[in-house]
């Protein structure tokens, strides 16, 4: 063989092996994205929509909608739509906007990822998430003369297609932000040169090139906030829809840890037996154990004399908003006890079961003042009733300790509802610290009442739960019993529980306590809450 037909040949090999091992990198990055495709089932979810709304097969999309890898979601005009990702980013996409997915990927154990978005023309507002959070360089957003990448931060970003010219705002957080927040900061990019946006309420824009970065004139901020006017949306809107998504988010390695981080922070006591609790968990635990395990913990807050003490709400204040979420009747509690499902036939007799009933509770936790307050709602419906609405403001108390454990008891009415101090702990330890969980202490017996003490009657305390028509003594209130729980300064992770209780016995009697224990009927539910820091 001639020299030259052999190095020809070997040339076909050499063209040959490359081409061959091109082949095997497409072949396994075609594998590799079939396996994420299949692993991750949606990566976000539309938590609040209003008006037209579709995908990019033109597939209308409305609350509780899944966002799937390479979505593009349209927003058309007087519409608004939020959607929260798994790694807790939130984004609200303003009226006669593109938004496109390119890129998502991202492990909740280790809070590694990467996500890339392209804005073609409208307005989002953004509130950056976990992956960003861990590595800043893996959050991008792309605008069509350039890009931005973001560190742990609010922001808006308005495209405009038409005269090919972006504006990026830097909302915050500050550097002198006193919960401990990475200060916000935005590189935006023209592909050649590159401006950095790090005071809160300043912006830079890019028509043909970036700008340096200047403080926002209202008129923008007011053009922006006006495409985003069709509804009121914030992030807790987002939570009522996607519970299920951030359930999963928890670690209870986290929880543990952060107890202590947030202990020394804030300087606060460590509560040794919730720590205890919490240590038995391992971090395979599902969300039903976690929520189990948070809801053994004891109340730690104090109540304050001062009745006229007002709670504080700055920018140090973190809000859990539960959003509205369901309550089913159970016929085991989470206390252990039992509780009827109605005439032995399983008819409610005192809650409407074929109607939703539904708990809300917004939590306002200052961590520098040491201060607690919420604002509790809900929607019951009783049995051949309309509606209720229940909704109570409590009073403003003080942390100590962290893991921050508040409950409050409530007789509820169909005109509001008043504290408790009916139920009480004789001191053999009927009611732990969190007070009283339910109305029954033991099977076939009532919680000790103070009407007793008060030359009252336990046929008194009876009547006043007591939804039985024929007894005209009946008051058919309702013993609400609500608790929160936190073990992270940064508004990381909470626990919201409700219960609800009535009974329906026609003696209501002291000689038929055990009657009337066994005709208690319960509602219950919790939620897991993402803290946001106050707007």
């Amino acid at each position: 063989m001639r020299l030259k037909d052999l190095l020809k040949q070997l040339v076909f090999l050499k063209e040959l092996i490359l081409m061959s091992k091109k082949f095997l990198i497409t072949l396994f990055f075609l594998i590799l994205l079939s396996s994420k495709s299949l692993a991750i089932e949606f990566i976000g979810v539309i938590g609040a929509a209003v008006g037209e709304i579709n995908n990019q097969k033109n597939e209308k999309l409305s609350n509780g909608s899944k966002i799937y890898y390479g979505d593009t979601i349209n927003v058309k005009t007087n519409s608004n739509a939020q959607i929260l990702f798994l790694d807790e980013t939130v984004m609200t996409v303003g009226e006669n906007t593109d938004l496109t997915i390119d890129d998502f990927i991202y492990d909740p154990k280790t809070n590694n990822g990467n996500f890339v978005t392209s804005i073609k023309s409208g307005i989002v507002k953004t509130i950056s998430g976990k992956i960003s959070e861990k590595n800043p360089d893996n959050l991008e957003i792309k605008i069509p003369n350039g890009s931005l990448g973001v560190r742990g931060t609010e922001f808006l970003v308005s495209s405009n297609s038409d005269n090919n010219e972006s504006t990026v705002v830097l909302l915050g957080p500050g550097p002198e932000n006193t919960l401990g927040m990475i200060p916000g900061n935005i590189q935006l990019t023209d592909g050649l040169n590159t401006t950095e946006i790090t005071n809160p309420g300043f912006q830079a824009m890019i028509t043909n090139v970036v700008s340096l970065s200047s403080p926002t004139n209202a008129e923008v901020i007011s053009q922006m906030s006006s495409s985003m006017s069709h509804s009121v949306l914030n992030s807790s809107s987002i939570i009522d829809s996607s519970k299920n998504l951030t359930t999963n988010l928890i670690n209870s390695a986290d929880l543990k840890n952060n107890i202590i981080v947030t202990a020394e922070k804030f300087d606060l006591k460590s509560d040794e037996s919730a720590s205890e609790i919490l240590s038995s968990l391992s971090t395979e635990s599902d969300a039903k154990e976690i929520s189990v395990a948070m809801n053994q913990l004891q109340e730690n807050i104090i109540v304050t004399d001062n009745e006229n003490y007002v709670r504080t709400l700055d920018q140090d204040t973190i809000l859990y908003d539960s959003g509205w979420f369901d309550l089913s009747p159970v016929e085991t509690g989470s206390n252990g006890l039992t509780y009827s499902l109605g005439n032995g036939e399983g008819v409610s007799q005192v809650f409407d079961t074929a109607a939703t009933q539904q708990g809300r509770a917004k939590v306002y936790v200052n961590f520098n003042k040491k201060e607690i307050s919420a604002d509790v709602l809900s929607k019951i419906t009783l049995k051949g009733a309309s509606t209720v609405d229940y909704s109570f403001t409590t009073p403003t108390v003080t942390l100590t300790t962290i893991p921050v454990v508040a409950s409050v008891p409530m007789a509820m009415g169909s005109s509001g509802g008043v504290f408790i101090d009916q139920l009480i702990d004789s001191g053999g330890g009927e009611c732990p610290a969190d007070s009283c969980t339910s109305l029954v202490r033991v099977a076939n017996t009532l919680q000790n009442s103070a009407l007793t003490v008060n030359s009252g009657t336990t046929e008194q305390l009876m009547d006043k739960y007591n939804h039985d028509t024929s007894n005209s003594d009946a008051a058919k209130e309702v013993f609400q019993y609500g608790k929160f729980t936190t073990v992270d300064g940064s508004g990381l992770t909470g626990l919201g529980t409700f219960v609800f209780e009535g009974a329906h016995d026609a003696a209501a009697s002291p000689a038929g306590e055990a009657a009337y224990v066994q005709s208690i009927e319960r509602l219950e539910g919790s939620t897991v809450v993402i803290g946001k820091a106050l707007e």
